[in-house]
């Protein structure tokens, strides 16, 4: 099913927008030979037993992996703050050979220090309500509606003062409606493939810095008036690692891990506290 974005109402766009007040984008800066900023991918906020981390691709983290700091973006606007990367702490699990399959889920534990000055601009998800949410009623891939957060490399920005050394990011981030094209299970992990039409308006051609994204069930529904409205409920479904060629036909894949690669799988092998 391909939702036509021009016929939902601009209330419910804002209000379903309101995903990405859990959105973080993430970037490294270099500074050898010039200063460069390097976006390399994005997280959802979500906290758990009183400790605050990001959920997002562990080859997103890969990407850090020779920074000294990973810088967090927050808003469009400027709120871009660095965090030592030796005071995250990472569970992950990552397979490499396979890009399209994984696993590639990576969940990183933020400094306290640094959490008032994230929930000033965002919110944290409570994963653990996620969990029994998931477990109360499984997602229903064959009717409804979806969306994917993300930063998006296309419609993000980097200004460079190389006399003065300052660094300006603006980071374009998104919330993506679309509809599940197929589900997949393999090796006990599940996935979950959302489609995307690039001839839509405000499609980019690429949807790099998504990756690590967060997957969410909307519960958008067609009214008998015709009109599409939202029942207000976030439902955080998986996380976006893997995206498809273009087809001939101007169409990709953005695949992402299912709900029980996160709530059983990786939740098991991170050893996170069970539910109450």
């Amino acid at each position: 099913m391909d939702i036509d974005i021009s016929t939902v109402p601009e209330t419910v766009l804002t209000e379903a927008s309101s995903l990405q007040n859990f959105l973080v984008a993430m970037f490294v800066v270099s500074e050898q030979p010039m200063p460069r900023v390097s976006p390399i991918g994005s997280g959802t906020l979500v906290e758990l037993e009183g400790s605050h981390y990001i959920l997002t691709a562990a080859h997103v983290w890969n990407e850090a992996r020779q920074a000294k700091d990973v810088g967090l973006a927050l808003t469009a606007s400027p709120s871009q703050f660095l965090v030592p990367r030796n005071l995250i702490q990472s569970r992950q699990l990552w397979v490499r050979k396979h890009p399209e399959w994984g696993p590639d889920l990576a969940l990183l534990q933020l400094p306290p220090s640094d959490v008032a000055r994230i929930k000033a601009r965002k919110s944290f998800l409570n994963l653990a309500e996620q969990r029994a949410a998931f477990a109360a009623r499984p997602p229903n891939t064959l009717k409804g509606y979806w969306a994917v957060t993300g930063m998006v490399g296309e419609f993000s920005t980097v200004e460079v003062d190389h006399e003065a050394r300052i660094i300006q990011a603006g980071i374009g981030s998104r919330a993506f409606f679309t509809a599940i094209r197929d589900t997949h299970d393999r090796a006990g992990y599940d996935y979950f493939d959302v489609g995307a039409k690039l001839e839509l308006p405000g499609t980019p051609f690429s949807f790099g810095g998504v990756s690590g994204g967060g997957l969410w069930e909307i519960g958008l529904t067609v009214a008998k008036s015709g009109d599409i409205v939202w029942d207000g409920k976030r439902q955080f479904r998986g996380v976006a690692f893997w995206e498809s060629p273009p087809s001939r036909r101007g169409r990709r894949v953005i695949r992402c891990h299912g709900p029980h690669s996160i709530f059983k799988r990786a939740w098991a092998s991170s050893d996170l506290p069970p539910c109450r």
